[in-house]
């Protein structure tokens, strides 16, 4: 099996996790309403900039997460799964170097993204004659 070696691969694993996830029933819902053939590219940008350090990424995952937690709330469950079915989807797929760093990396956007959901929930909404 070979290594992630170009940006097709990084599409290879993208497009399958999605295919997967979409379907999955954990956390298939949280997907619904998402424009993929938009989000798709991006998503690869994402990771092409991970992995390659091309530096095309011009998104904003934080914000992006945070919003989806305000509409869908993001459970430890749901990274769980999340990272199941992208380690999953990169095994069957290739081994390598560049495909443990991206396993790596998942583990740790998961991490932070549930860091920044619990920060966002403990802070004051905030009143009618605040700022």
């Amino acid at each position: 099996m070979t290594d992630v070696s170009s940006r097709a691969d990084i599409a290879t694993v993208v497009d399958k996790f999605y295919a997967k996830a979409l379907q999955d029933s954990q956390i298939g819902f949280l997907f619904e309403g998402l424009d993929l053939r938009n989000h798709l590219p991006v998503i690869h940008d994402f990771w092409e900039n991970i992995v390659f350090h091309r530096g095309n990424y011009r998104g904003g995952m934080m914000y992006k997460h945070l919003m989806l937690n305000a509409d869908k709330p993001l459970k430890p469950e749901h990274f769980q799964r999340w990272l199941e079915l992208f380690s999953a989807t990169l095994d069957e797929h290739f081994a390598g170097e560049n495909a443990s760093a991206m396993k790596q990396f998942a583990h740790s956007i998961a991490k932070t993204i549930q860091a920044r959901i619990s920060q966002q929930n403990l802070l004051p909404l905030g009143t009618k004659n605040s700022p």
